[in-house]
């Protein structure tokens, strides 16, 4: 018979049992949750790595070039993107009660020299102690600045700062930091980091539930008197890293609460995977995945297989040899290619975003031609007449050449070369839900095409296929995509874009945008009209209201000489009726676009970035006469604030300034400079 201490250990030994097998499903889940959410965030860097060349380096657990928990003053070079994930503790994190382990999933773009943007968003895991709501936590924007270059005798010096709009302001960064680097030995480079974090924060004083304006309830006040106060980067920090061949570093910080060691490794070329231990108690880890989005993909700029002698052509052929179908075989996959008499080629490529590789190809496909002159076009009319010789040269098409241009005109239905398109269009609206769901969307594909039907006028059709949608109760029905006429005209640096039909947004109607814009200028006037209603489609039918929804936008923008960014004011009246003024900075990089703003309208004030991005792989099958691709652009917006309607549009196939930007000569020219 077992003696009571006999019962008592066995007693004892099963509860160590049981709290280990909590401990290790616990782990698990929280492993299964980290790395779900890691792979699409790698399936998001592939994509993009498509389209980008690589950068490499570490950052901290908001996404900010740094260390462990500390920021640095690390240069990064222009065009730089990461996409990061990091894991936290529970007593080390960043919630209320400090009981929640977490994650960060961040964005950080280098959208000047010296300028940084970080995007970073907070998530608790809920656990059956202290059980989370809210899908989302703390959304914050940040913004570094690199005050003062490192040289051999100073270090750099950065200055980082949190927007005041967040409500829970708990990974708000208001710092000072100072970063230098020293060669220790072969092989070996040591970074050492000194700063200070503001005792002081600003914030909006309220709930997200009530719709504030954008600076509204702010609050600057100490720290330490904010209900959760985690005392994140508050006083004194430094730290110092040692890397290896920038392949392995080793760190160890002070983050002006606790000392935290840790170590990264560089997987493949572009990944960063780090660990560290917390105050010698508990471990923290993360991943970060870097690209540059101003190196062009040197596949998408060469001429792809190699071409057989009689598909090389050069000036002195025939109008017949240069529409010869060998021409198809080259990446940018020209269509309705014609020889004009004066010795330039007038062209179109629906395939790429970017209107910079076709130009290049044709450039080294007439490398012995130092004369030629390419005229890309878009839906049959031209957009411009370059020359690349040392520099890319651009001047407007003249009216004898649209004149020959117009001759040649074959239409309708694609009988001047043209390839029936097929692409697919994936269409994404989200918002942010409960635990269960963090993000509630409406996600459908769609298969689109489009039609030529006269110069400059196309049909735009297709299916749709709706995948998820938790956002409303409309019905999931395969349904027709957006259907719509849109005729495009361009002129001595007047443009106009009218469409009609039924648009993205579940909008139908009419719209027309006119800009004024002088493809070799800095300045550009615009204005869009619209009058739409709503339509849907139930389960039987479809449902459609009236005309009565008036959009009048007023825009004006300025590219600047260096780098391609674009400020633009524009204000008018949008699609929900209310009235108001939108600040946009837009940075064109080689194939992608990003953008952010701020707006105010009578509806309110709120904050957001929006990209237009490629799709990989672009082509998918390709025909003498149908091609089936990937879209050339998929843009998507993100409005910090959400459900009060502010500043809505809806989308007719493309934005005409958009499409203008990406055939200013500023823009290729700095392209063709870097090759």
């Amino acid at each position: 018979m077992k003696t009571h201490t006999e019962l008592r250990l066995k007693q004892q030994k099963n509860q160590k049992l049981n709290l280990s097998k909590a401990v290790i499903i616990k782990v698990e889940e929280i492993r299964n949750q980290y790395f779900g959410l890691l792979s699409r965030v790698g399936i998001l860097s592939t994509l993009l790595l498509f389209i980008c060349g690589e950068v490499i380096a570490q950052s901290n657990i908001s996404g900010k070039p740094g260390l462990i928990y500390i920021p640095t003053a690390r240069y990064v070079p222009d065009g730089n993107m990461e996409v990061g994930l990091h894991f936290f503790p529970g007593n080390y994190g960043f919630n209320s009660d400090n009981q929640n382990p977490g994650r960060v999933l961040s964005m950080n773009l280098t959208v000047l020299p010296r300028f940084d943007i970080n995007i970073n968003v907070l998530q608790l895991f809920s656990t059956a102690a202290n059980p989370v709501k809210l899908g989302l936590g703390d959304r914050q924007l940040d913004f570094r600045y690199l005050l003062m270059k490192e040289s051999k005798s100073r270090p750099s010096l950065a200055f980082i700062t949190s927007t005041p709009t967040s409500i829970s302001p708990t990974l708000l960064t208001h710092a000072l930091v100072a970063t230098k680097h020293f060669s220790v030995a072969k092989q070996w480079e040591a970074e050492v980091t000194a700063g200070y974090g503001s005792p002081y924060h600003v914030y909006r004083k309220g709930s997200t539930l009530d719709n504030y304006g954008l600076f509204a309830n702010m609050a600057f006040e100490k720290k330490e008197d904010y209900a959760y106060h985690k005392r994140y980067l508050e006083g004194p920090f430094g730290g110092i890293s040692f890397t290896f061949r920038s392949k392995v570093g080793f760190m160890l910080e002070y983050d002006s609460q606790n000392i935290n060691a840790g170590v990264y490794v560089r997987a493949l070329k572009n990944w960063v995977i780090q660990a560290a231990v917390l105050n010698g108690e508990q471990i923290t880890f993360g991943s970060a995945y870097n690209l540059s989005l101003l190196k062009q993909s040197k596949r998408m700029l060469s001429l792809g297989k190699k071409q057989n002698q009689d598909n090389v052509q050069t000036p002195d052929k025939s109008e017949a040899a240069i529409i010869d179908p060998g021409y198809r075989k080259l990446r940018g996959n020209f269509e309705n290619v014609a020889l004009d008499s004066a010795g330039i080629i007038s062209y179109e490529q629906r395939l790429n975003r970017n209107p910079f590789p076709a130009l290049y190809q044709l450039k080294q496909l007439f490398a012995d031609s130092a004369n030629m002159r390419f005229v890309p076009m878009f839906q049959g009319i031209p957009m411009g007449q370059y020359k690349l010789n040392e520099k890319l040269e651009f001047s407007p098409v003249s009216n004898a050449v649209r004149e020959r241009q117009k001759q040649r005109s074959k239409f309708p239905l694609h009988r001047n070369g043209y390839s029936l398109h097929f692409w697919i269009q994936p269409y994404f609206n989200a918002i942010f839900g409960n635990f269960d769901k963090p993000i509630q969307s409406n996600t459908s594909v769609a298969i689109q095409s489009q039609i030529f039907l006269l110069p400059g006028m196309s049909l735009d059709f297709g299916i749709l296929f709706p995948i998820v949608n938790d956002l409303d109760n409309r019905p999931k029905k395969i349904r027709p995509s957006p259907v719509f006429v849109n005729q495009f005209y361009s002129k001595n640096h007047n443009h106009i874009s009218a469409s009609a039909g039924f648009f993205q947004n579940d909008q139908y109607g009419v719209n027309i945008q006119y800009r004024r814009a002088n493809l070799q200028r800095p300045w550009s006037f615009g204005v869009e009209a619209g009058l739409t209603g709503d339509y849907y489609y139930p389960n039987k039918g479809i449902y459609y209201g009236n005309m009565e929804k008036l959009l009048l936008i007023l825009d004006a923008a300025y590219l600047l000489s260096n780098p391609d960014i674009t400020f633009k004011v524009s204000g008018g009246r949008y699609l929900a009726g209310d009235t108001g003024v939108r600040l946009d900075m837009l940075r064109q990089f080689t194939n992608i676009e990003i953008g952010f703003y701020a707006m105010t309208t009578s509806n309110g004030s709120t904050i957001g970035f929006n990209f237009a991005i490629p799709l990989f792989p672009g082509k998918l099958l390709n025909g003498k006469h149908v091609r089936l691709r990937t879209t050339s652009e998929f843009p998507w917006e993100y409005n910090y604030t959400r459900g009060y309607r502010i500043g809505e549009r809806y989308r007719t196939g493309y934005q005409l300034d958009q499409k203008l930007r990406q055939y200013h000569s500023q823009y290729l020219n700095r392209q063709y400079g870097k090759k």
